[in-house]
């Protein structure tokens, strides 16, 4: 998951994120947009979000039938690559009217947890939510990632954060990296 400013022209490609600038806003309120790569997943659970003033949700599938949800934009995609092609095409295609604030995401309903295998994974940290995606420049900041695993290449082998795969962990939060540095990691695996 991924959230960040439109002043970035960038983005680390990866679950969840949002990126956004709030510099061009200071009198007007934000504009944010929840962009979902969708491709067979159930989507009915973004309808909370859509209706709400300042948001807007479109939905990018690569699926044969069209996912409908009131107040939501649903494009086609061409089925190929995944959800980071998905986001880079929004990029490259709203350059020069991406909003304040964009999240981007799977389709999958966001929730704790990630194992290996089961397509229903939520792919959130402990501790954190949807929500603190969707909430624009928290503390101040112009993004809000949380990184939860790491791959390397050409080994394909990869370490997850401890609180994506371990519930109520005290020393979890919503920040970046784990608190605990490098002993919030487990080891490499493949």
């Amino acid at each position: 998951m991924v959230a960040f400013r439109s002043m970035s022209r960038f983005a680390t490609l990866c679950y969840v994120a949002s990126i956004g600038s709030l510099a061009a806003h200071a009198e007007s309120p934000l504009r944010t947009r929840i962009v979902l790569a969708h491709y067979k997943e159930d989507v009915s659970w973004v309808s909370q979000y859509t209706g709400k003033e300042n948001i807007d949700v479109i939905i990018y599938s690569k699926a044969a039938v069209m996912p409908e949800v009131a107040g939501a934009l649903a494009l086609p995609l061409s089925n190929f690559g995944r959800e980071s092609h998905t986001y880079l095409h929004h990029i490259v295609h709203h350059y020069e009217s991406l909003a304040d604030w964009t999240v981007f995401s799977q389709a999958t309903p966001p929730s704790w947890g990630y194992l290996v295998g089961d397509s229903t994974n939520g792919h959130l940290n402990d501790k954190v939510s949807f929500d603190d995606y969707v909430r624009p420049f928290p503390e101040g900041r112009d993004s809000f990632f949380v990184m939860n695993a790491a791959s390397q290449f050409p080994r394909a082998v990869q370490l997850n954060r401890h609180g994506i795969i371990a519930k109520g962990l005290p020393e979890e939060g919503p920040e970046m990296c784990p608190r605990q540095g490098a002993a919030g990691w487990t080891d490499w695996w493949f």
